[in-house]
């Protein structure tokens, strides 16, 4: 399996560690917002290590649907650190 290549690799795991930090955060107020934000992300590991078979739209579509919800910025962050 390949792994994702540079600047997608890059980009997903800045989105994982913008991720984790706000879960830290977000642990003590309501759990459906932390449901959420894991949700949006938990699959970015395996697609990191099956990227000829992700979705690249679709993982967008992910991040901004809990950014719409939330007022987040996993999509936004995927983004610049794609033309970083």
């Amino acid at each position: 399996m390949a792994l994702a290549p540079e600047p997608y690799l890059s980009a997903c795991l800045e989105v994982l560690r913008h991720a984790i930090i706000q879960a830290r955060f977000i642990a003590a107020e309501r759990s459906e917002r932390l449901s959420d934000l894991l949700d949006a992300v938990h699959n970015i590991p395996d697609l990191i290590q099956r990227w000829e078979q992700c979705d690249v739209r679709l993982l967008e579509s992910f991040l901004e649907a809990f950014d719409d919800k939330w007022q987040g910025e996993l999509r936004d962050t995927y983004v610049a650190a794609l033309h970083k």
